[in-house]
């Protein structure tokens, strides 16, 4: 989880979250990141249930909070 959530897709986690719904390509550009770079994150980042696809295509974190519960092995 952590590897997954590495600086860069929490900063991208943190903006669209207060920005609300956009493209892909508009968060890109917020971010001042390469457009390919910003889709493989977010595609991860859907994949994990952080982020949400609207029908038209844009983007949105529906959380306040993410939460993580991590069980050690006995």
């Amino acid at each position: 989880l952590r590897k997954e959530l590495s600086p860069g897709r929490w900063t991208l986690l943190e903006a669209l979250r207060a920005e609300g719904k956009m493209t892909v390509y508009a968060l890109a550009k917020q971010l001042g990141r390469h457009y390919k770079n910003v889709h493989t994150d977010v595609a991860r980042l859907i994949e994990f249930g952080l982020i949400e696809k609207t029908k038209d295509g844009k983007v949105f974190v529906p959380w306040d909070v993410i939460a993580a519960e991590l069980r050690l092995a006995a």
